[in-house]
């Protein structure tokens, strides 16, 4: 848990009710004075008139507490989010988060690092009151959970595939480019079951022959993904392009694997709230939607992606705005 944020928001919310009770003390005595100074002079002998009934003393509100909130957190999604080399937390979707925790007075937020499909049973459980994990929208989740108004990021959805196939691929759609894969026999590193690959390879199925080979099984980052395409243990898997292009100079310094966009893989993501957290959703949005305005939110996906992801979602009303250059 954020300890400094929580003391500072705790502070304010002190001095604020410390200042309600000096306002309210003033205003008393005022009262008073002017009640025991007014008389009456009706006739030769003046008589002191009766003071005046004393108003009923204001009472201070107490000092509210920021609600503390429980956020389950992606350890190993970068650069969307993750667990750094020195434990700390990272990621354009936790810079954006804390950002949020920051103008948001009433709530502190408390990360708990863990896999995506534990943040998604601690949603279910009301463990957690939401996850980031760079989350996809799709009709099933929002059905179970709380979409927000705004993405907390966005991207390039494609696959990662071996430089020693590569003229076997040509660009296109992901129909296209997943029949190109399934037409080789090639098969898929196993997917999470329920991620943005699992419904693309599952729907794809679904119409098309040949299938894609691919099984479920425990989430993969995507390093080790790079490695596995590398070395010829699987022939492929499905990122967005950012998540590749963080890791894949350090990953693979020869060259052994290359990125390949769906023409038609653009798409937001999102953090996810539980059912019943509609305030919170509703206060995270106002938070967000002041850091679209000002150029914040651009600011940041320059500072991770090298350009404006925003711009890549086709009609949304902040796809234009320029990254803050007061922003670090």
């Amino acid at each position: 848990m954020n300890h400094t944020k929580l003391f500072f928001k705790r502070a304010a919310a002190l001095t604020f009710s410390l200042l309600l009770t000096a306002s309210a003390l003033t205003g008393c005595g005022g009262a008073s004075s002017t009640a025991s100074s007014g008389t009456s002079s009706a006739s030769g002998g003046g008589t002191t008139a009766a003071p005046a009934a004393s108003a009923p003393e204001a009472q201070a509100s107490p000092a509210k507490e920021p609600t503390v909130v429980k956020v389950g957190f992606n350890a190993i999604q970068v650069p969307a989010c993750y667990v750094d080399a020195d434990g700390n937390l990272a990621g354009d979707n936790y810079e954006v988060m804390s950002l949020v925790d920051d103008l948001l007075e009433d709530y502190v937020f408390e990360y708990e690092p863990v896999q995506a499909d534990v943040i998604l049973a601690g949603l279910d459980a009301g463990t957690y009151a939401f996850g980031i994990s760079n989350f996809f929208y799709n009709d099933e989740r929002a059905e179970k959970y709380l979409f927000p108004k705004y993405p907390v990021s966005a991207g390039l959805r494609g696959l990662i595939l071996p430089t020693r196939l590569k003229d076997n691929f040509t660009s296109g759609t992901s129909d296209e480019i997943l029949g190109q894969f399934a037409a080789q026999g090639l098969t898929m590193i196993p997917v999470q079951p329920g991620n943005s690959a699992d419904a693309l390879f599952t729907a794809y199925n679904e119409t098309h022959d040949p299938k894609i080979k691919f099984d479920v099984a425990e989430q993969t980052d995507v390093a080790t993904s790079i490695r596995y395409i590398a070395t010829g243990r699987y022939d492929g898997s499905q990122f967005l392009k950012s998540n590749y292009t963080a890791v894949n100079e350090e990953v693979d310094p020869d060259g052994e694997t290359f990125f390949l966009g769906f023409t038609n893989g653009a798409f937001a993501t999102w953090t996810l709230f539980a059912k019943g957290q509609e305030e919170l959703v509703e206060a995270v949005d106002g938070a967000v939607k002041q850091l679209f305005e000002n150029g914040t939110m651009a600011a940041i996906s320059q500072k991770y992606y090298g350009e404006n992801v925003y711009a890549l979602i086709d009609g949304f009303e902040y796809a234009d705005v320029a990254p803050n250059p007061n922003y670090q």
